[in-house]
């Protein structure tokens, strides 16, 4: 059975006018994580707190603990724990009879709701597939989870309750005191899931008290608004933005200039993935006359009209535009993922994500502010930028990716950088193509049926990959994808950061390398420096002649046809 987990508590030693940095509910969003940390120009010297939920609703959440887990061995980082994060350890540790059927049954449940998240990524990253979880086999699993994943769970599992820095307390859904004699040792689980904490009417002397947990949107019932909630009378500051949870959620990040700064003199900052432009009119706020939350949800879908459809809330009997795909269904209905008809207030030359367009009209959030806006607009320009060599700005970045940096200098290899986003879009790896102006090439990490030959091919971006056509040039039958086990231990490579520079790390020579002869036309090609959100750009010359004979690791070239 899951064990108890008492309240442990956690003192952070601050110097005066260290700056904290304090973010929560990152929720698996491993980019929005990196580029939050790249806005608050997250240096070494700064104390990151990360108030629990590091995991699952999103994408990378193995990669988000791995990464974080870095940043604590490096720098002063402390992280509490969450409810999702202690349940998944909960579920994966327990060696109770029925927690076979359990494991299968949740397995099941969150490729089904989720589509993802710790468990399913461990599982992928061992190469187990959602089907092949059977009540009769999931022990089996569970066990190989546990030894692979053996640091991952033991850092999760050995995260404290409560953090305290100066007159700051960080915990993840809230506390009924700030009189830490009162709470330590005590059943935790009530604060780390302490739903709609802010309503309870509890008022702190002793600390400011920072949560995470519940987004703040749900607390504000006339509009969307994922801004950090600051009430300074009663001392409480509650910052989840809804990143993973809420279609419009956005990673929010507050700068505390000191641990003893009041609460006035905080300020914040967010990242979200939405696209950007510049208000070129003024618009006047508008209320908003219709608000659809996680408490009033329910609706009638009366059109379907394209993406769009006309629908209807069902408390107010209020039509409404908006996107079909945000809608959800359950035993109780059709439901709406939060929106309001609110028209914000904007200035002239103010930057808004856009969340959709109809009609010549923006859905738009401003400041963590949700609604419409009228006006014209102007793209804004995110052209990136070549830069030579090393990156001054070094702690928000991991290790392996330092380590291609200090090899290529040690080389003497000139090359070009840019650090952005994750390019999960056609748009984003348009402009990432466009900066490099090189060769991109396709990274496959391949492996025959017996896992004992591994290979790396390189070839170009925009040529189909044929297995057969591959296999017969290299003698080697039944080629397939490599699991990410393979790639993680050879590599030191996480999926869609795979490079040619990770063979550095192949110590063993477990890699052989394949190169596409296409790939040899171009002076120049990029590639990551294992981590797939900066891209590099080398002289093929210094790849081959360079690079690859101190590594040792010499290319096979093959033909590809893509036929």
């Amino acid at each position: 059975m899951a064990k108890e987990f008492r309240t442990t508590i956690q003192h952070i030693k601050a110097a005066p006018g260290q700056r904290i940095l304090v973010i929560s509910d990152i929720h698996g969003h491993f980019n929005r994580l990196v580029q939050l940390l790249r806005k608050l120009e997250y240096g070494g010297d700064d104390i990151l707190v990360i108030v629990g939920d590091l995991i699952d609703k999103g994408p990378e959440s193995l990669r988000v603990v791995q990464y974080v887990m870095e940043l604590c061995k490096r720098y002063p980082v402390y992280v509490s724990m969450g409810n999702v994060d202690l349940s998944r350890v909960q579920i994966i540790l327990d060696d109770s009879s029925e927690a076979g059927a359990e494991f299968a049954g949740f397995v099941k449940w969150e490729n089904e709701y989720w589509g993802g998240g710790l468990i399913l990524e461990m599982l992928s990253e061992l190469g187990i597939g959602v089907s092949q979880v059977k009540p009769e086999n999931a022990s089996e699993h569970m066990a190989r989870i546990r030894e692979h994943f053996r640091e991952e769970l033991e850092f999760l599992q050995s995260r404290p309750t409560i953090l305290t820095a100066g007159q700051y307390l960080f915990v993840h859904g809230g506390v009924p005191t700030d009189d830490l004699s009162t709470l330590e040792g005590t059943d935790a689980i009530p604060y780390l899931k302490n739903d709609n904490f802010l309503s309870q009417g509890y008022r702190f002397d002793n600390y400011t008290v920072v949560t995470g947990h519940w987004p703040v949107c749900l607390y504000r019932k006339e509009y969307e608004d994922m801004s950090p909630l600051f009430d300074a009378k009663r001392r409480i500051l509650c910052i989840d933005g809804g990143c993973g949870v809420k279609r419009l959620g956005q990673l929010n990040g507050i700068i505390l200039p000191d641990c003893m700064t009041g609460i006035e003199d905080i300020t914040w900052t967010s990242y979200d993935d939405f696209p950007v432009v510049t208000a070129l009119e003024a618009e006047k706020e508008i209320p908003a006359s219709i608000h659809l939350d996680y408490f009033d949800d329910r609706i009638a879908l009366l059109e379907e009209r394209g993406s769009m459809g006309l629908f209807r809330q069902l408390s107010t009997g209020k039509e409404f535009e908006a996107p079909l795909e945000w809608t959800w269904e359950d035993e109780k209905g059709l439901h709406y993922s939060s929106y309001c008809d609110r028209v914000l207030s904007v200035r002239q030359g103010e930057q808004l994500s856009v969340l959709f367009k109809i009609e010549g009209k923006r859905y738009v959030k401003s400041n963590g502010q949700v609604g419409w806006y009228t006006g014209e607009v102007a793209p804004v320009e995110t052209k990136l930028q070549l830069m030579q060599g090393a990156p001054e700005d070094i702690h928000w970045r991991r290790e392996r990716e330092l380590t291609v940096y200090e090899l290529l200098n040690k080389l003497g290899i000139p090359y070009e950088r840019i650090d952005h986003c994750e390019a999960n879009t056609m748009e984003a790896c348009k402009a990432v193509d466009e900066a490099l102006d090189a060769v991109i090439c396709k990274n496959l990490f391949l492996c025959n049926q017996q896992r004992t030959r591994f290979y790396l091919l390189m070839m170009p971006e925009g040529k189909k990959f044929k297995t057969k056509e591959l296999s017969k040039q290299i003698n080697s039958s039944r080629l397939s994808f490599a699991e990410a086990i393979y790639m993680e231990e050879f590599l030191h490579i996480t999926p869609g950061s795979v490079s040619v520079m990770g063979l550095m790390n192949d110590t063993g020579n477990r890699v052989q390398l394949l190169i596409d002869q296409d790939v040899l036309k171009g002076e120049w090609f990029g590639c990551h420096p294992c981590m797939n959100t900066s891209s590099l750009r080398l002289r093929l010359v210094d790849l081959l002649e360079k690079f690859l004979p101190v590594v040792h690791h010499e290319p096979v070239f093959v033909e590809l046809f893509g036929e």
